[in-house]
């Protein structure tokens, strides 16, 4: 009988002090868990940690970091092996073992010590991923399709079809890594073989272009296949082609950002199984053709004409009237730079809670909520039938539609003026032209507005709130808390200021995402 209670001793001793290490989580780097692409060369690593026990510390930690997971798995690191650093910190520690390579990826471990001198296990690895390192490591080029500015303010606003461009290549052997490195200028989206990459929107971020633009790079492995491939990309104008109307009738924004046509930077770094690399790049080798964004502005919104869209550009088999080779161009001069930021996402679909015939030929949809993004259509009718959409945040009292809280820096008839060709009312404008195919769903790519309401003109009969659905749009925050009381008048409030807060996060901190768009200093 003593001989079984020594050892339940023993072991609830045991499971105490085992309770008591402290254990390594969410092991980061650059404040990113895995990041798929970063540049420092230094990076920096971070940590938090937790115990079964109350009042522990961190009184040392060991970091070890290597581009072979066999060894972090065995507990070596042969890029760096801290040793034992006597230390209580556990967020910014700096990389300090051998210089790192791009395009590489590396494993990493950490285990700490308690306020006692234990140390429990090595954490379960991490990694992150380098990408362009140095700038010389970039080979592509800037491409365009060859256009020109107008030469008169007034000409910007025409129609002015947003480019596309393709390239074909062949894949031979087994791929077991395929990496794009990609910046576009404004907006970008890329496909692969007739499939998006990735679930960015309104991207890059938006940065001083003469200083700094940033680029993204995605995990395209699984979307490789054998034989002939096709890259796509679609271009819009975002903030590096705006309009040149006067911000509340005074600044013209191309004055003071650095601004030209569409173009792109991209490359395609692939690795086989048998040990060789390949690479893509962007050049005048590929091909570009006009596409069916015939307009678009971060402000004012986008044009679309699905009677234009070029049949399998991004695919096989593309019917190649009106293609020609790309043309190579100077591009922003700013630095690239891995974008390290949350990246704007589609982060909601707002399903629409009412539509009122307010004319004939016009409809108010209401969504029930206010938010920043877009509407997206589903629509079945004739070739050349025309839809337009309006944004607005409220009704006037004869049930109309209210944009006047939402216009484009105060411009307004009878008010400020935008100058030379910009619409006398500045307000928040979608069009989409039916190619007349079947069901046909749309949302614009390129722009995003504020707004609960959308008035809809056009509409090929009468629609219904499961024909328009809204998506709500903005920086893929990560959620550190939720917040919850008995009292549901602040539970109300609490979910009102998450919605008006992220409505203004589109890479930026904005102060409205309608009329201004700015971002806000703090």
């Amino acid at each position: 009988m003593r001989t079984k209670i020594v050892a339940i001793a023993v072991l609830i001793l045991s499971s105490l002090a085992a309770s008591a290490t402290l254990l390594p989580e969410r092991l980061t780097c650059e404040y990113l868990e895995n990041p798929l692409g970063i540049d420092s060369k230094l990076p920096r690593f971070s940590w938090t940690f937790s115990s079964g026990s109350r009042d522990q510390r961190q009184t040392a930690y060991e970091i070890i970091v290597s581009d072979n997971p066999g060894d972090v798995q065995a507990g070596r690191g042969n890029s760096w092996t801290s040793g034992k650093i006597n230390s209580r910190q556990n967020i910014q520690i700096e990389y300090a073992g051998t210089p790192l390579k791009s395009f590489t990826r590396y494993f990493w471990s950490i285990k700490v010590y308690d306020q006692n001198g234990e140390t429990g296990a090595w954490s379960s690895p991490a990694w992150f991923e380098t990408a362009m390192l140095d700038g010389t490591d970039w080979k592509a080029s800037w491409i365009g399709d060859g256009s020109k500015q107008p030469e008169k303010d007034e000409d910007y606003y025409k129609t002015d079809r947003m480019p596309l461009f393709r390239k074909e290549f062949a894949i031979n052997k087994k791929v077991i890594s395929a990496r794009l490195y990609i910046s576009g200028m404004g907006y970008y989206e890329a496909y692969l073989n007739g499939k998006k990459i990735g679930d960015h929107v309104l991207d890059p971020g938006w940065t001083t272009y003469r200083k700094q633009v940033l680029y993204a790079v995605y995990d395209i492995t699984d979307m490789t296949a054998a034989g002939t491939n096709v890259a796509g990309i679609m271009l819009g104008s975002g903030w590096w082609n705006p309009l040149p109307f006067k911000i509340f009738g005074r600044w013209d924004l191309r004055t003071f950002q650095q601004t030209d046509r569409p173009c792109v930077k991209a490359e395609i770094h692939l690795r086989y199984a048998d040990g060789t690399e390949s690479v893509m790049l962007t050049d005048d080798s590929w091909q570009t053709a006009p596409g069916p964004v015939t307009r678009n502005n971060v402000y004012l919104g986008e044009s679309y004409d699905a009677r234009l869209e070029q049949m399998n550009w991004n695919s096989l088999n593309p019917k190649k009237t009106d293609w020609k080779n790309s043309t190579m161009v100077t591009g922003p001069t700013g630095k690239l730079t891995a974008q390290l930021q949350p990246p704007i996402k589609i982060t909601r679909l707002v399903k629409s809670v009412k539509v009122i015939a307010y004319r004939a030929d016009t409809f108010i949809v209401d969504m029930g909520q206010n938010f920043a993004g877009v509407a997206q259509l589903k629509v079945k009718g004739p070739a050349g039938k025309k839809i337009t959409l309006r944004y607005g945040e409220g009704l006037f009292e004869n049930g109309s539609l209210n944009v006047m809280t939402t216009v484009a820096t105060q411009i307004k008839k009878g008010g400020i003026k935008g100058g030379p060709g910009a619409p006398l009312t500045a307000w928040q404008e979608d069009t989409y032209t039916l190619k007349g195919k079947g069901v046909e769903t749309w949302a614009p790519r390129f722009t995003f507005h504020g707004f609960r309401y959308v008035e809809v003109v056009g509409w090929p009969g009468k629609p219904t709130v499961d024909d328009i659905a809204g998506l709500r749009m903005n920086s893929d925050l990560p959620v550190n808390g939720t917040f919850t009381c008995s009292n549901q008048m602040f539970n109300q409030l609490h979910e009102t200021i998450q919605w008006t807060f992220l409505s203004n996060v589109f890479s930026v901190q904005s102060d409205c995402p309608g009329r201004e768009k700015m971002g806000v200093r703090c």
